[in-house]
């Protein structure tokens, strides 16, 4: 604990006006910051090649993994299913491309563990040859042709990638870990045969080893790896590595990332970076999966374990509250106010993933009728709103694969619950379970219909305006409004430079707000049916019950004038960060960039540049040595260009 974080030596508080007539600042946005992105398992979408069902080709299944009438194992789904023949109208990723979404996510595609009565690695969660496409799937020439189709469609490819564990083959007698004989070189490349790249100390729940159980205990017996040690770390490089050049994958998400060593991005980060320029990608995505609803706690994933983004699972826990009516819009903006923690020189909380619902948690279409308190009739606007909410705040929007159709789940709406096929199904629960917006498949299959389906218009509808209109594609956001049901953002493009007002009513009235925008224009509505005046910049809304409303300005806005007041100064006690605001007295839609140096150095490194009212940037009190004297420096920005620049110098104490 810091008694005292930095303390003031003297305030400069110099105000240096400037003219500029660029905006020249470089964006911290990742490569997939304007996508769509859906996020499907393969073995539970279509089954293009029956002949791989039983583990490729064979008369019986060796691995004992297929067995369609159980959850628990495989299904069918293959790559050349999910491929299909990339021409219009296909069921494929034709479809998939249609519906407007730009990158696809795959579960793990790597051979797994043979599988039991229990279950098996259908998911692709349980790898145990990481060089090799699991025969259940298909081969290396079915995932080339994938690959060939997704760019032919201008579809992204995102891999799911596993770097915490393995399958489940090292065992222990008395505490002592052994590999089971015949089970010497099971898995490949070889290194992950050596027993010494593990931890061996039990399970995460109730490990023996030295040091944090999350970190080191087997994650549901799954054979955990030393992510510390170089040959771990730079072996995974070497893996997926070879799986960005041989198909073009343009983004990792990272499974399990909060169990692997602290250092490990750090360490593994940029030698994916370097094999993805070697193949001609130039910003590739990293994101990971840090199972936490606590923003303050996915913050210390991006600044600290330099993780380059991680899934929301505070937004997703939030919008669906909102979007259920068990919360109102209070808790959106309480949200969206511990953004600016995520804000450096190389981070942004626009690059953070976000989702509704997921493989493990569930769908969105059980989670929202468990959450709320409202009546269940409305669950298809519902449905629509948190989309929409999604769609147009900020962050990477992420659909769960048959969400579009309108799947839910049956028992606790969880894991196994929650993987239904898209093809014809030979499980019970899913033929009967109840769906959004449409009745449930029986012996039929999610493709019938599936264009049609309330659910999927919406999303195609979503998807045009994300493309038509640039801002609406996570561009710059200000909240305006979050009062009871009804929630207010403005969104802008830097170059576009026109404003656009995004108003969400979960209630079941109509909702009339009034709300200042930075623009002195008429409105045209692009989403909903709102009622819409303004005087200036006021403007004053009626927004129907269950609502999503989209409305542009019909000119540009007018440059801020901006109005500089010294620095701001607190330490964080929550965080332990020093928040830095700029308190500006603005007219209109600014940008604060922040910078810092050491005092007599002529070095300025930026820390951040912040869109939004309030502005400001949190400093970790650990980067810089105690008893240092720095200097900080924010230079306010109106779209235009013009600028003012105000300066104080601190000194770090601990």
């Amino acid at each position: 604990m810091f008694k005292k974080i930095f303390a003031a030596l003297a305030v400069c508080a110099v105000l240096i006006p400037t003219s500029a007539t660029a905006l020249d600042v470089k964006s911290p946005k990742v490569g997939l910051s304007k996508d769509l992105i859906y996020f499907v398992f393969p073995d539970r979408y279509r089954n293009g090649d029956t002949s791989n069902d039983l583990a490729g080709g064979k008369t019986t299944d060796p691995t004992s993994g297929f067995d369609p009438t159980s959850t628990a194992h495989f299904h069918g789904g293959d790559l050349k299913g999910l491929t299909g023949t990339c021409l219009p109208g296909d069921d494929g990723l034709a479809r998939i491309k249609a519906l407007g979404f730009t990158a696809v996510w795959l579960t793990p595609l790597v051979t797994q563990t043979d599988g039991t009565s229990q279950g098996a690695g259908y998911h692709g969660y349980w790898g145990k040859d990481f060089l090799n496409v699991d025969p259940h799937l298909g081969t290396h020439e079915d995932l080339l042709a994938f690959s060939a189709c997704a760019k032919k469609l201008g579809l992204k490819l995102i891999l799911d990638v596993v770097t915490n564990h393995t399958g489940d083959v090292i065992q222990y007698a008395d505490r002592t870990a052994y590999i089971p004989q015949g089970q010497e070189s099971a898995k490949n490349p070889a290194w992950l045969n050596t027993l010494s790249n593990y931890h061996n100390v039990g399970s995460v729940d109730r490990c023996w080893g030295v040091g944090r159980c999350e970190q080191i205990g087997d994650f549901y017996s799954l054979d955990d790896l030393a992510t510390e040690k170089e040959e771990v770390y730079k072996g995974f490089i070497d893996v997926y590595g070879q799986w960005i050049k041989r198909y073009g994958f343009e983004g990792f998400r990272v499974d399990t990332a909060r169990h692997v060593d602290d250092n490990f991005f750090k360490n593994w980060t940029p030698g994916i970076n370097d094999a993805a320029r070697s193949a001609g990608i130039n910003n590739f995505t990293v994101y990971g999966e840090v199972w936490d609803v606590n923003p303050m706690n996915l913050v210390s994933y991006v600044r600290e374990k330099k993780i380059q983004t991680v899934l929301d699972f505070a937004f997703q826990r939030t919008a669906t509250q909102f979007a259920s009516g068990y919360s109102d819009a209070t808790v959106m903006a309480n949200l969206f106010d511990a953004d600016d923690q995520y804000t450096t020189a190389n981070s942004t909380a626009s690059n953070l993933v976000t989702f509704l619902g997921n493989h493990d948690m569930g769908r969105v279409g059980f989670i929202i009728p468990a959450t709320q308190i409202a009546a269940k009739n409305d669950l298809l606007a519902r449905t629509k709103i948190a989309h929409s909410l999604m769609y147009f705040s900020r962050g990477i929007p992420t659909v769960y694969y048959g969400d579009e159709v309108g799947m839910t789940g049956s028992g606790n709406g969880g894991d196994q619950r929650a993987r239904q096929s898209m093809f014809e199904t030979k499980i019970l629960a899913w033929k009967s379970e109840p769906r959004v917006g449409s009745n449930p498949v029986g012996d039929g299959n999610s493709f019938t219909g599936a264009a049609t389906h309330p659910i999927a218009l919406h999303l195609a509808e979503l998807a045009k305006l994300r493309a038509a209109y640039p801002a609406l594609a996570n561009g710059e956001m200000q909240v305006r409004l979050a009062k009871g049901s009804t929630l207010v953002l403005s969104k802008y493009d830097l170059n576009e430079k026109i404003e656009y007002l995004v108003a969400f009513n979960t209630g079941n009235k109509t909702s009339q707000v009034s709300v200042t925008s930075s623009s002195n224009a008429q409105w045209k509505t692009l989403l909903g049916s709102p009622t819409v005046t303004n005087k200036g910049s006021k403007v004053n809304l009626t927004i129907p019950a269950f609502d999503s409303v989209v409305l542009q300005s019909t000119s540009v806005m007018p440059p801020a004038k901006i109005v500089a007041s010294p620095l701001k100064i607190r330490k964080d006690f929550l965080t332990g960060m020093l928040e830095i605001s700029a308190p500006l007295k603005s007219s209109g839609l600014s940008r604060v960039e922040f910078s810092v140096k050491s005092v007599g150095s002529s070095q300025w490194k930026s820390a951040g540049t912040d869109f939004n009212s309030p502005y400001r940037i949190y400093l970790s009190p650990t980067d810089y040595p105690a008893g240092s004297k720095i200097e900080i420096k924010a230079t306010a920005l109106n779209i235009k260009g013009d600028r003012i620049a105000f300066k104080q110098i601190e000194t770090v104490n601990r």
